[in-house]
């Protein structure tokens, strides 16, 4: 009897062809979840941020007549006078304090005087003498027994002497340091008991500064220092008016006028300096505050000068009732607004924004979440 051939070795292994296919299914479900993943971290961590331009949310007055251009720099007086007197001394009464306001002519200080006391007493006492030695040989003269050149010679000394007192009381004078103009004491430099040094002295040694007691200003001549761009100096002219706000009263306004445009520009910067003169500085400007001059092709009105400030933004800013809010970390948020007026290529924000959020002015495609770069 003829044995059967063994065909086991034939026969097909199901179990291995479930196992693949187990296999192909498992990568078919998993391969959405690896792209979605990847494609969430490419947008969010590995994909360059795109660069966008934001504007700082602020209030400001929106008007027909807008600016043609803003500056910034300080606010100084355009009269102020560092108090120096002219002669060396121990200060020996003060009377001013800082912020008080005096008057030209007031006394500010007075310094010790009894050397020069005693050089006027001497003086006194040379000219007391030439007077009697001119009025002797003057009389003498008239009777004939004194001869010409003693009289000429009594007449001199006299004059000499006198012009000695003339002298020493104008120096006993300087020592009365007095106001030169009506205004307000801004720093005070000396106490009762220092001792300063000239005017003279304080230019030859370098020492100037210190020897000066107060400086002095008229808060009445305020004005404005900017730098502007040389490229747009052709938009100016002397007597343009001007308005000027400082980052104390963000919410004040003050009309001026531009008073000088300095002929000579700063190459480093390439600025030139224009001065703006406040025209009512009132009582709340200081000298060196931080300023804004914002030069207007017309003067505005009242109601533009006192409108109430509320926060303006681009249009662009303002896509589908809502703008786009970077954040601190640099990521975007798409926030609901409410808008209002609208002038120009502005329209007002009632609400959505707060003041002081950097809006980006021209979103586009931003996802919420997303991370931008600015400039």
């Amino acid at each position: 009897m003829t044995a059967r051939p063994d065909l086991s070795a034939l026969r097909i292994d199901r179990a291995d062809e479930k196992e693949h296919r187990s296999s192909v299914i498992g990568w078919l479900i998993a391969l959405p979840v690896v792209i979605a993943v990847a494609y969430v971290a490419w947008t969010r961590w590995i994909k360059p941020a795109p660069l966008v331009e934001t504007i700082v949310a602020k209030p400001s007055v929106n008007v027909v007549n807008p600016p043609l251009l803003t500056a910034t720099g300080y606010i100084v007086a355009n009269r102020q006078a560092k108090i120096t007197p002219k002669w060396s001394g121990k200060v020996v009464r003060v009377n001013f304090d800082v912020g008080q306001k005096v008057r030209r002519g007031d006394v500010l200080a007075v310094l010790e005087s009894s050397d020069v006391d005693a050089r006027l007493a001497e003086a006194r006492a040379a000219l007391d003498d030439a007077q009697r030695e001119f009025d002797r040989q003057s009389a003498l003269s008239k009777q004939g027994v004194t001869s010409r050149a003693l009289l000429d010679n009594a007449d001199a000394r006299l004059k000499a002497a006198r012009a000695r007192m003339s002298q020493i009381e104008i120096n006993r004078t300087d020592m009365v340091v007095r106001a030169p103009f009506d205004g307000t004491i801004a720093t005070k430099s000396t106490e009762v008991g220092e001792v300063i040094s000239s005017v003279m002295i304080g230019q030859v040694a370098g020492t100037l500064p210190a020897g000066a007691i107060c400086t002095l200003v008229d808060l009445d001549t305020l004005e404005v220092e900017a730098d502007v761009n040389e490229s747009n100096i052709a938009q100016l002219r002397e007597g343009q008016p001007a308005e000027v706000t400082v980052d104390a009263f963000p919410a004040q306004k003050w009309r001026g006028v531009v008073r000088q445009i300095i002929p000579t520009a700063d190459r480093a910067k390439a600025t030139v300096k224009v001065k703006v003169k406040i025209l009512e500085p009132g009582t709340r400007l200081l000298p060196e505050m931080s300023a804004t001059a914002a030069f207007l092709e017309r003067e505005r009105s009242d109601a533009e000068l006192h409108a109430t400030p509320r926060v303006w933004l681009p249009k662009s800013a303002v896509s589908g009732g809502r703008v786009v809010v970077v954040d601190e970390q640099h990521r975007v948020a798409l926030r609901p607004v409410t808008t209002g007026a609208t002038r120009g290529d502005r329209v007002e924000i009632l609400g959505g924004v707060k003041a002081g959020q950097r809006v980006v002015v021209s979103p586009g495609r931003l996802n919420d979440g997303q991370l931008v770069r600015e400039p």
